[in-house]
Order: structure tokens, then C-alpha cells, then sequence
């Protein structure tokens, strides 16, 4: 994991445990005795994560706090305290804080702490771009030509500077997460905290409590009093992820939020008052859920005050060669490999396989392929068996089906098949779907022949979508061969 840790106004043993947790986490460790120093460190090197210590004397931590943010909004600060004191902890999350430590530290937990901060360092401060953005920026894209995506990209720019809730679908791996954040970094609260909490990780019985917090006592193992995501993300962006999985108790909570602005924490009888904007992501069919009483119907529209679907990577042609090429790119330094283009075959392969795993799907199998990797082509060999099966089922060579080649050795005019199916009691009762079959197969042919293998005009030829046409392509039997280099 790459990134910095500056630790500031800590003692000798913290010093020593923070170095060790920034050692397994493979992150750099600077150290700032005073305020001063750590401002001009932030100048010179801005870090990823700020540690403070809270003490002595009581309260300098804070203080630091305080002064920083006022400089750097965005930093993302972790303070770390001698003892539990709840009005401390709410005041350093008023203040921004990010997470709340108490001393004595295990090295375990403080590295796992330590990932998160990073991580929500990364959401908050590393843009989420467009493919043709400059490819030296350390950024995340989303990366795609295809009509479909470029119309998430619309959405994106119209819906991300006001300031509305937003419900983003898609199925799973399709880049939710990531187009979440670039509506966060295009949107007016870009300068506030981004939290994303992922409803179907967390058990049910301690969700209401990441979401809203808890009062000391208000449940076995509640020693102290703890600050929710809503508070911490005052003023901010909070991502609701797989909102399809969140309780039915917990919606009503957050309908109320929605409505009004306001909860309690769990145990607690204050009402306090947020301004979140919500971003909610789900790959469930939302409204069937509704129609089965899983999903409250009133909590959906106020979510669904802006929607985008996110296509999946079957549906976006060329974007599967464009992924492939940059998931590449962004993986051979990280592996040490120097492949630079693709074989013919596996780009066949690619354009084949169906990616029900869709983008992350993709990206997993590039990065297991460069493991094994040799030279600076891509080879068919490198790729997992199920997707190389693709490219062997197809008929080999750069070529497209021909409008005049007949369906099969025995098949020619529709009249003499069925003639020929009458003749063999073993084909009946299956000689309308035999029929059928090959009257689709040859106009499906004879369409993408027409159209130079190009799926979206062919689909339009033959009056269908173009989800559709692949779903037939993959009934029939029926590859495209194309070769597309970088």
C-alpha cells in the first residue's frame, strides 16, 4: 500500500509501535515534534494521514487539530488519546477527525485503523477522472469510449454539482464505488469528508451503531460513547454501499434523516441534526424488493432523487480492450512485468467471454495473467482456462460470417430442412425449435456481415438490442473475430 503518515507530538513508545504498523503497511513515517514543524512538513510533503497525539498537555492534540484543518480542509487527521473521554471524542469529529484512539495501542489494530485512514485519505483526495485525462496523474479512471459509457459520464457532470441523493445500480463490479466518488469530487462538498460504509459487510446488529453511533452502555460492550459515520461526515458525502441489504428497522432511521435531517444515537435520547449528502449503490432489483416488503417504498424515492445505471462490461463493446490496455499499464510496474500489446487471440478471447464479474472481473484476470507473464506480448496461454476457452470455440483467422455460407453441411433452404427433420422420427417434436434456430443463426449472420461485425449497427438491422443480439450470439454459437491493437 503506497502513501505517507506524518505523526506529530508523540512519545517515544507510540513513535515506536506507529513505525512499526507504517512498516507493514509498507507506507513511509514522518515525524513533527511541534505544530510549527508539521505545518511546514504538510507544505513541503503533504502526507496521507496525520497522527496527533492528545497529550500532554491535555488537549495540545486538538488544538493541532483545530489549526490544521483550518489550513487543510481535506487532511485526514487520526488522533490518538490517553484515556476515554466522550466529550474529547465528539469534539475531535466536530473538528474532523477521521478516527479516535485510545492508548495502550495493539500494533494489530493500530495497522488496521492506520488502512482505513489511507484509505479514506485516497477516496477524499485522489480524483476519479476520465480516460482521457493525463495519463501521469496519480488518479482513478474510469475508462471507457462506448455510447453507454459516455452517457454515464453525462449524468455524472449534470448530477454531481447539485446537491441531491443519488441511487446508483448496476451489477456487481460494474465501478459503482468509483463513479460514486467522481460524483464527490465533481460536487460542491468536494472541500468535506467522503465516507463510504458497505451495508452487507457489517452485521446487522452493529450497523445502526456505524451509522449513527451509540450511547455509553447502550449495549453490551458499549464502554464508551461512540460518533457514527453521520457525524463524522458532517457537511460531507456519505456512499450508502449494497443499500439493498440494509435492515428494515435501519431504514426507517435514515428515512427519517432524509426527511428531516435529524437522529439519536442508538441508546440515546438527543436529537442531532446532520447535513449528509447520500450517495446509495445497489446491484438488487430495488423495486422488486419493494413489491416483496424488504425495501420501504418511501425510503427508495427519497434515495432516488437522481439515478444512475451503471451498464454492464458485455454491453460496452470495445471498453473491454481500452480496460485490458489500461489495467495493464497500471500493473506492470506493481509486478515487474513488460508486456505491451495483446495477441489477436486473446483479444478475440476478450471480446467473447461474457465478464459476468464484469470490470473487476477483468482487472483480476489481467493482474493474475502478469504474474505469469513472459515477454512483451500478451499471450492466449496466460489466461485463466474458462476465458481461453473462448477463443478456442470460435473458428480460427480475422474473419467474419458470410451471408451466403449455408447453415450447416445438411442445411439449406428452410423447406428441404424441414423436410429432411420430418424424415427422422428422432427430430420430432423438436422441428420448431430446429427451424427457428437456424433461421435466427443465418439472419443473425448475414446482419453482422453486413454491418462489418459491428454489433450495434447489426442490432439495429435486425430490430433487436443489442444485450439481446449478444444473447443470441452466445445461444448460436455465432464469434466475431477482430484484431484491435493500443
Amino acid at each position: 500500500m503506497a502513501g505517507s503518515i506524518l505523526l506529530v507530538h508523540a512519545d517515544a513508545d507510540v513513535r515506536h509501535l506507529v513505525a512499526s504498523a507504517c512498516s507493514d503497511l509498507s507506507v513511509s513515517l514522518m515525524l513533527a515534534e511541534t505544530l510549527d514543524v508539521a505545518c511546514q512538513a504538510i507544505e513541503t510533503s503533504p502526507p496521507d494521514v496525520v497522527l496527533l497525539d492528545m497529550g500532554p498537555p491535555e488537549g495540545a492534540g486538538l488544538t493541532m487539530l483545530v489549526e490544521l484543518r483550518a489550513r487543510w480542509p481535506r487532511l485526514c487527521a487520526v488522533l490518538i488519546a490517553e484515556r476515554a473521554r466522550s466529550d474529547q471524542a465528539i469534539e475531535a469529529i466536530k473538528h474532523g477527525a477521521i478516527d479516535y484512539l485510545l492508548k495502550p495501542l495493539r500494533r494489530e489494530d493500530l495497522t488496521h485503523h492506520l488502512s482505513n485512514a489511507l484509505r479514506i485519505s485516497h477516496d477524499m483526495t485522489v480524483p476519479t477522472v476520465y480516460e482521457s485525462s493525463d495519463r501521469d496523474q496519480p488518479v482513478d479512471r474510469i475508462v471507457g469510449q462506448s455510447p453507454a459509457i459516455h452517457e454515464v459520464f453525462k449524468l455524472i457532470g449534470l448530477i454531481a454539482p447539485r446537491d441531491v441523493n443519488v441511487l446508483i445500480t448496476g451489477e456487481s463490479g460494474t465501478g459503482k464505488e468509483l463513479v460514486a466518488r467522481a460524483i464527490y469530487h465533481h460536487s460542491r462538498r468536494k472541500d468535506r469528508p467522503f465516507l463510504a460504509v458497505n451495508c452487507a459487510a457489517i452485521p446487522e446488529t452493529l450497523l445502526e451503531s456505524e451509522l449513527f453511533g451509540h450511547e455509553k452502555g447502550a449495549f453490551t460492550g458499549a464502554d464508551i460513547r461512540r460518533i457514527g459515520k453521520f457525524e463524522q461526515c458532517s457537511s460531507g458525502t456519505l456512499l450508502l454501499d449494497e443499500i439493498g441489504d440494509l435492515p428494515l428497522p435501519t431504514q426507517a432511521k435514515l428515512l427519517r434523516v432524509l426527511q428531516d435531517g435529524t437522529f439519536q444515537r442508538l441508546g440515546g435520547s438527543e436529537t442531532i441534526h446532520c447535513d449528509v449528502r447520500i450517495l446509495a449503490s445497489t446491484n438488487q432489483p430495488v423495486e422488486q424488493m419493494i413489491a416483496e416488503r424488504r425495501f420501504r417504498q418511501d425510503l427508495f424515492y427519497r434515495l432516488k432523487v437522481a439515478s444512475i445505471h451503471l451498464p454492464s462490461l458485455r454491453d460496452r463493446d470495445v471498453d473491454v480492450v481500452l480496460l485490458a490496455h489500461y489495467f495493464v499499464r497500471r500493473f506492470n510496474p506493481e509486478i515487474g512485468s513488460s508486456v505491451q500489446k495483446f495477441s489477436p487471440e486473446v483479444i478475440s478471447a476478450f471480446l467473447s467471454y461474457p465478464w459476468p464479474g464484469n470490470v473487476r472481473e477483468l482487472e483480476n484476470v489481467i493482474k493474475a495473467s502478469l504474474v505469469v507473464a513472459r515477454g512483451s506480448v500478451f499471450q492466449l496461454e496466460f489466461l485463466p482456462e474458462q476465458i481461453r476457452a473462448c477463443s478456442r470455440g470460435a473458428a480460427p483467422g480475422p474473419q467474419l460470417p458470410s451471408p451466403t455460407s449455408p447453415l450447416d453441411s445438411r442445411e439449406g433452404d428452410l423447406r428441404g430442412l424441414c423436410t429432411r427433420l420430418l424424415d427422422h422420427e428422432q427430430f420430432h417434436g423438436q422441428l420448431y425449435e430446429r427451424v427457428v434456430g437456424s433461421a435466427e443463426r443465418e439472419v443473425i449472420r448475414a446482419c453482422l456481415a453486413h454491418a462489418n461485425g459491428q454489433l450495434a449497427p447489426a442490432a439495429r438491422l435486425l430490430g433487436i438490442t443489442r444485450t439481446t443480439l449478444r444473447k443470441k450470439m452466445r445461444e448460436l454459437n455465432i464469434r466475431v473475430h477482430r484484431s484491435v491493437s493500443e
